[in-house]
């Protein structure tokens, strides 16, 4: 009798390119961060900068930046659902933008890391994603 035990895990991919996506995975973690650090904890300065906006934007920008961080580390490990949760956070970056007369560009700008992520990695390997 055999004692192994099946996995339903898919594979993990291997190659140069995994390189260059946790380098984009990376990038996307510590600007979330920064964002969310500076958001929570300079936003009476940030405030200042910018009279037009109310305060309670960089407190959802703060929250939205430590969500990130936790979508990031669950793709790292070839979740789908962070990915979900990555653009939909990107989709209340771009309802706030459009709410604070940042313009459409500005608005749309939140979608390009996780559109990037999109094309440039995950398609290839969408269906190694649990």
């Amino acid at each position: 009798m055999s004692d192994t035990i099946k996995t339903s895990t898919p594979p993990k991919p291997e190659g140069k390119d995994l390189g260059a996506m946790k380098f984009f995975l990376i990038l996307i973690l510590v600007g979330s961060t920064v964002a969310a650090l500076t958001s929570l904890l300079q936003g009476t300065s940030i405030i200042t900068w910018y009279p037009d906006i109310p305060s309670w934007v960089f407190f959802i920008v703060g929250i939205l930046g430590l969500a990130n961080v936790v979508f990031i580390i669950f793709l790292f490990r070839w979740k789908k659902w962070a990915f979900f949760g990555l653009f939909g956070t990107a989709a209340i970056a771009f309802i706030l933008g459009l709410m604070t007369d940042q313009g459409i560009t500005r608005s749309i700008a939140s979608f390009l890391p996780v559109v990037g992520l999109y094309f440039a990695y995950y398609r290839a390997k969408w269906s190694l994603l649990e």
